[in-house]
């Protein structure tokens, strides 16, 4: 089986991110994040720069320092956090604006990914980390050990 795949490098962001949108107020430091999100601190460390260049986050450094959003969470989308560290998203080469595809002009598939790209991209931007961050799910319940019945006697 073959899966169109979001990149590793995106994955990782936006777990950082949402880690950050649970914090509003405090802070993380990056072993933290990284070890609660399951992230190679190495990773964490190109995309929380990536992130910072965006001005989507921003370190405190000294006791107590680490990393927290720059901003609100709810006027942060996915949209920007997948920019941030891959650049502009594009479902393919045909759709991001240059023409380069030769083939444009008669394309038949160009109006399905013409499409694919802006239902993405609305996704994308309609998709706060604060609605995502609120969305947390519910641990499935704790279940009491069953007790084993006792053993039927032979005795009649």
């Amino acid at each position: 089986m073959s899966l169109m795949q979001i990149p590793r490098k995106i994955e990782y962001a936006l777990r950082a991110m949402i880690y950050l949108a649970d914090r509003p107020a405090g802070v993380a430091r990056g072993t933290e994040i990284a070890t609660r999100e399951h992230i190679p601190k190495y990773y964490l460390e190109k995309v929380i720069r990536d992130l910072m260049r965006r001005g989507l986050v921003h370190a405190r450094r000294g006791p107590g320092g680490g990393y927290q959003l720059a901003r609100k969470a709810d006027t942060i989308t996915f949209r920007d956090i997948i920019e941030a560290v891959e650049g502009p998203i594009t479902l393919n080469v045909c759709t991001d604006g240059s023409s380069s595809c030769a083939l444009q002009p008669t394309c038949r598939m160009y109006r399905v990914w013409e499409k694919g790209q802006r239902v993405l991209l609305e996704v994308f931007s309609d998709t706060s980390l604060a609605e995502i961050a609120a969305s947390r799910p519910t641990p499935p319940p704790v279940r009491a050990p069953q007790l084993a019945s006792p053993a039927k006697s032979g005795a009649a």
